[in-house]
């Protein structure tokens, strides 16, 4: 992933979290709002709720995976942000993919051409 794709600063998640729109799945919440941009920011979060650090490494590890593997059918010009749930934990990247696709296609984020 891109340096400049990565949604950073402190006053993009203040936005995204305050006016951006939010689906939850059984394994992650994900927060959405359009930038005006020609390309997407992700972020990836993981509370303390989630675990210790090795679950909480472990869950954005799956979600950036997961991404990766999605990463062609999203569309651009959004500021997305996958936080983990408790759930996540012990749980396969196949099945972190499966529930992130189901929400993204809920959220309306998927391109119709891509893989």
């Amino acid at each position: 992933m891109l340096r400049k794709s990565t949604l950073r600063k402190q006053q993009d998640f203040k936005l995204a979290y305050n006016k951006g729109e939010s689906k939850v799945s059984r394994f992650m919440v994900v927060i959405y709002r359009k930038n005006n941009l020609p390309y997407s920011r992700i972020a990836y979060v993981s509370s303390k709720k989630v675990g210790n650090s090795v679950k909480r490494n472990r869950s954005r590890r799956l979600m950036k995976e997961s991404y990766r593997l999605l990463n062609r059918r999203i569309r651009n010009g959004y500021d997305v942000v996958f936080i983990a749930r408790n759930s996540i934990n012990g749980h396969k990247c196949d099945e972190v993919r499966r529930s992130m696709y189901g929400v993204l296609r809920a959220a309306n984020l998927l391109d119709s051409k891509g893989l």
